[in-house]
């Protein structure tokens, strides 16, 4: 029996993309056991549930005052869960989860599959990278060398299959008008919110407006039949994604595969100086390959409203941009990265 251990969190955007590989590794190797590693988060817990994983937390420590006694701590953690697992290969996501879960790995000699969403690693990956066999990239490589793979970003396969249908019966949208999807990623943008609340009537003008605003995190009060407001979806995201003809989204490497793959799109307001900069790197990479355009968090007020209403309201802009913005997706990435994975588990199965 083989068996494969995911580790990733402090985000969703840490943990979707492993169930997408999840998915065609499963098609590959049909018996495999999956289990999954993340953050004692409720945000990341409930998200495994409801995609039926099988799950275990690890109390993972960022780099603070209190590291030095909370590492040794979650790396016990990962040691036992290690022990009790047995993986055959370890696939991480990144996040300071990863470093402990993966430390444990390479102490057992289980091999290390990395996957690197960004442009510009972070912290937590950069150290994994040392550890890994392979690591595969959602970007080219800038410095690659014999372990690195460009595989793209992994997408799960339901995100490309919404109904418009099913997305205007959600919102109760009319279908007339074209459709802003405001989006920060699974915890929200507070920068992104703030411009569209202050600017709803304007926009309300231009388009019907669908504001995801992270959990805890408010949007618009405006009660308007063209403005729907939700803190966090999921089953639904893809049906929402079939109705957008435009999108206002951060950076993250995950949340623009998925807006590329449905072709829509995207005004792009990275958040800056934080995780060494990747989201603005990002931004830079998506639109050099089209589809994009970078908007400074710092004109964000003032330009936001143009913005839409040229992208939306100008139809050479709008069709050029729709289909520039597939260039950006790599549809076979789950595909790829499950391929790796595979021949390490019929390399060595059930030796761990």
């Amino acid at each position: 029996m083989s068996r494969i251990l995911f580790v990733g969190g402090a985000s969703i955007g840490h943990i979707a993309p492993s169930l997408a590989v999840m998915q065609q590794l499963k098609g590959i190797v049909p018996d495999v056991q999956c289990h999954f590693v993340c953050l004692p988060s409720k945000m990341e817990t409930d998200y495994l549930k409801q995609n039926g994983c099988t799950y275990s937390t690890v109390d993972s420590p960022r780099l603070s005052f209190s590291f030095l006694w909370k590492f040794p701590r979650a790396y016990k953690q990962a040691a036992v869960l290690l022990s009790e697992i047995k993986p055959d290969v370890v696939f991480s996501k990144g996040g300071h989860i990863s470093v402990p879960v993966c430390l444990a790995a390479k102490k057992r000699k289980i091999p290390i599959v990395l996957h690197e969403s960004d442009v510009v690693g972070g912290r937590a990956n950069r150290i994994v990278a040392k550890w890994a066999e392979k690591i595969c990239t959602g970007f080219p490589a800038e410095h690659a060398t014999d372990k690195h793979i460009y595989t793209g970003n992994p997408i799960r396969q339901e995100v490309v299959q919404g109904e418009k249908k099913e997305g205007l019966r959600i919102t109760g949208f009319s279908g007339d008008r074209p459709v802003l999807l405001v989006i920060g990623g699974s915890q929200g943008a507070q920068a992104l919110n703030h411009a569209v609340t202050h600017h709803i009537h304007k926009l309300l003008k231009i388009c019907d407006v669908i504001h995801i605003t992270g959990a805890g995190k408010s949007g618009s009060s405006a009660e308007d039949p063209r403005y729907f407001r939700r803190d966090f979806v999921h089953e639904e995201l893809p049906h929402l994604y079939a109705i957008a003809d435009l999108a206002l989204s951060r950076a993250g490497a995950n949340i623009l595969s998925e807006l590329s793959a449905n072709g829509i799109p995207t005004i792009i307001v990275p958040l800056r100086k934080v995780g060494h900069d990747h989201q603005q790197k990002n931004a830079e990479a998506a639109v050099a390959m089209g589809g994009c355009i970078l908007l400074d968090q710092r004109s964000l007020e003032h330009n936001l409203g143009l913005k839409v209403k040229r992208c939306l309201l100008e139809k050479n802009v709008a069709k050029s941009m729709s289909k520039a913005a597939r260039n950006l997706a790599s549809p076979e990435a789950s595909l790829r990265i499950a391929k790796i994975l595979s021949k390490f588990l019929a390399s060595n199965p059930g030796s761990h």
